[in-house]
């Protein structure tokens, strides 16, 4: 059966967020490790380590988003390398097994989408080995312009064996005509580690809605990741100062799993 996760709002107190989603019967946390709320160098781990453990909480492993691990200055990538090196010594502290990566987009206005996409390559290969060294398996976030296809992923998967393939549902339904989450899935689904689910209405924003509250047909998408074999770990990204948003679509989820 899957396990549904929540993840951590870094802008808030750490053990607070960890503490609510333990409350709330989730089976793991997406533990993102970001400033201001949970810079890693400034977490509690054992602190973290024995509010997960009085609530039976599994972790996967989140970086930030707009770390600029490509960067055409070399000394900013170096340093983004750095700060995702802390966060490894972190979730190899809590044991966790899994940790994501986002591709460094910023880079694909820069540069030519072309010139991203090889110096990310390059990038996520050197981080790749450095999540190993960690006991840390690396997957990589399909993200909104760059690494949003079968193309930019079968390069990457070519050039970088060891990495898995982290899929959002959200990001897979902006800029395009149709979802591209039964395409991605059809060719990676051997590779598939992770899924992020929440909603939006097409275009290029990134809402991060109820399921159900925008466009995209979940019945379809859930019977992709159903037919695909998939049965592992799903995090809602849902984000409302109302947390009974991120229940309903619990709630939800769970229900459309379950429908034959």
């Amino acid at each position: 059966m899957i396990k549904i996760g929540a993840m951590n709002n870094p802008m808030k107190n750490l053990l607070r967020e960890i503490q609510w989603i333990g409350e709330n019967n989730f089976d793991f946390i997406d533990l993102t490790l970001e400033p201001p709320g949970a810079l890693a160098e400034e977490v509690d781990v054992e602190s973290v380590r024995d509010l997960l453990n009085k609530y039976r909480l599994d972790v996967i492993g989140h970086t930030a988003y707009y770390l600029p691990i490509a960067s055409p200055y070399q000394r900013f990538a170096d340093l983004a390398v750095d700060e995702l090196r802390r966060c490894f010594i972190v979730f190899q502290m809590l044991e966790v097994q899994k940790v994501n990566l986002h591709p460094d987009e910023l880079a694909a206005g820069i540069l030519s989408k072309e010139r991203a996409i090889v110096r990310n390559i390059k990038a996520i290969e050197r981080i790749e080995k450095e999540a190993s060294n960690f006991g840390l398996k690396l997957i990589l976030e399909n993200s909104l312009r760059i690494f949003n296809s079968v193309k930019d992923f079968n390069r990457l998967f070519e050039s970088v064996d060891g990495v898995g393939f982290h899929l959002d549902v959200g990001h897979a339904n902006l800029n395009t005509e149709k979802n591209k989450t039964p395409e991605l899935l059809e060719n990676f689904a051997d590779r598939l580690e992770h899924v992020h689910m929440s909603d939006n209405k097409s275009g290029n924003a990134d809402l991060h809605l109820p399921l159900g509250a925008g466009l995209i047909p979940w019945n379809k998408m859930i019977s992709a990741l159903k037919k695909s074999g998939y049965d592992g770990t799903i995090t809602l990204e849902v984000f409302s100062r109302d947390k009974r948003y991120l229940l309903a679509s619990r709630d939800k989820l769970l229900e459309m799993w379950g429908e034959d």
